[in-house]
């Protein structure tokens, strides 16, 4: 069956053909999708993601736009048993032939490598499809779903959002104690874990799905994860997560975050990566045969992050930082590279979970927002990140950077609200610059507009 055929109406209709069907509930979200960049430096050129110098603006892939149209239902099937299903859309309404000249999403294959002229095309997929039981204080959720992981998670950041074909399990029984246990099959991002010789270099990052929403295995044979979200400690919440992701690596993660007298937020995060490549997946990303049994290729890897917040008369400060060891696997959402939980990688256009999270790269990010504005959400915050060589590590999987290389970056953001529309107007520069040379420099401004109307 292709689930992207199939409409949600006749999906209602079936379903109310056979069962009584209560509680139904329709959401969904229309959203335009706008970014332009200037680029200049002696690197404008060359380089992953490159571009030759452009202005604001221009009619090149230098900006790029996009609209989505989602629509949503659950409901409830019989007792204790609901259902859940997303259908999404996504044009370029022809804009391409006026103001852009690429898009933001869905623009590579499921194994990394470019769609083509095919991005242009319309698409549609069914996002989300699921069935959750519920018996006490245990649910189990199985079928298309969005996740929230700290290494595995749905990002909201682009047009679309990826999801994953899961099967999770939660439980509340222990007292201020969640357990999550899950199994990931498939999963419709692209980015880091596809066996394409594009993994090495970029590997379709910055894609968030792939082309025509399509689900492909999650790694080579998916994936299993546990884990444990608790509160019992006034104010604090600490969670431990184990992944076991078949033929790429054994990973954990843990993380304790708490508010003290209403006004500070500490917390920390501390996690491993332990590659498990098989010779298959490293031949794929683009490796001879031979190199699967190198020690660089094979290389474990681990993080640590801080942060530090303050509410101060009305102000929210904070200041972050951290550090990634060198080895073969960084800490980027598995599903896609492109962002992660890090503290350092939060809310930044590029300061993300590619550079903050990459291997032998040391982080740190200060910033500030505040809503005494009333109805407008403003934010800003600058970051520098330093890149090594890695410690000749291969990037066999998620292309780290091999090369001592600076990056800083600011972002101002704000949001606001008009009528029933959510607007977020985001501003940012971007510099790298290597080390050796001055060959591959790069300066990148970027204004990027998003409008979204949810009903």
């Amino acid at each position: 069956m292709k689930l992207g055929k199939l409409s949600l109406v006749a999906v209602m209709a079936l379903g109310t053909s056979a069962f009584a069907i209560d509680n139904v509930k329709v959401n969904g979200e229309a959203k335009v999708w706008y970014q332009t960049s200037e680029y200049s430096g002696a690197g404008a050129g060359t380089g992953v993601g490159s571009q030759s110098e452009q202005d604001f603006f221009d009619n090149s892939t230098n900006s790029v736009a996009e609209v989505k149209l989602s629509v949503g239902a659950t409901a409830d099937l019989l007792q204790n048993l609901s259902a859940g299903i997303k259908v999404t859309a996504l044009s370029t309404l022809g804009l391409e032939n006026n103001m852009v000249g690429a898009v933001p999403a869905a623009k590579y294959n499921n194994d990394g490598t470019t769609a083509g002229a095919a991005q242009l095309d319309d698409q549609s997929w069914t996002e989300e499809l699921y069935l959750a039981y519920t018996m006490g204080k245990t649910t189990a959720k199985i079928g298309r779903q969005a996740l929230s992981t700290p290494l595995a998670f749905t990002e909201n950041w682009n047009v679309v959002d990826n999801t994953f074909e899961a099967a999770v399990l939660l439980n509340n029984d222990l007292p201020d104690t969640t357990l999550v246990a899950a199994y990931v099959g498939k999963h419709n991002g692209v980015g880091l874990l596809q066996a394409s010789a594009t993994a090495a270099t970029h590997g379709g990052r910055g894609s968030t799905v792939a082309q025509g929403g399509t689900f492909s295995n999650f790694g080579t044979e998916g994936a299993y994860a546990a884990g444990a979200i608790n509160k019992s400690v006034p104010n604090t919440t600490l969670q431990a997560w184990y992944y076991n992701v078949s033929a790429i690596a054994d990973a954990y993660w843990l993380q304790a975050d708490a508010k003290l007298m209403d006004m500070v937020t500490i917390g920390v995060q501390y996690a491993g990566m332990d590659p498990k490549l098989s010779r298959a997946t490293v031949i794929a990303a683009g490796y001879v045969a031979g190199n699967e049994d190198l020690a660089v290729v094979k290389k474990s890897s681990d993080a640590f992050a801080v942060k530090a917040a303050v509410d101060v008369a009305g102000v929210n400060l904070y200041a972050a930082y951290s550090e990634v060891s060198d080895g073969t696997l960084g800490f980027a959402n598995t599903a896609t590279g492109d962002k992660s939980s890090l503290y350092t990688a939060l809310g930044s256009v590029y300061m993300d979970g590619e550079i903050a999270a990459a291997p032998d790269t040391d982080t740190w990010k200060i910033g500030a927002s505040t809503k005494m504005i009333p109805g407008v959400t403003l934010s800003a915050s600058y970051a520098e990140a330093e890149v090594g060589a890695n410690a000749n590590a291969l990037a066999a999987v998620g292309g780290a950077y091999t090369i001592n290389t600076d990056f800083t970056a600011w972002d101002v953001i704000a949001a606001t609200k008009v009528g029933p529309v959510d607007l977020t107007a985001i501003y940012t520069q971007f510099d790298k610059d290597v080390k050796a040379t001055d060959t591959t420099d790069k300066t990148t401004d970027t204004i990027r507009i998003i409008a979204s109307l949810k009903f």
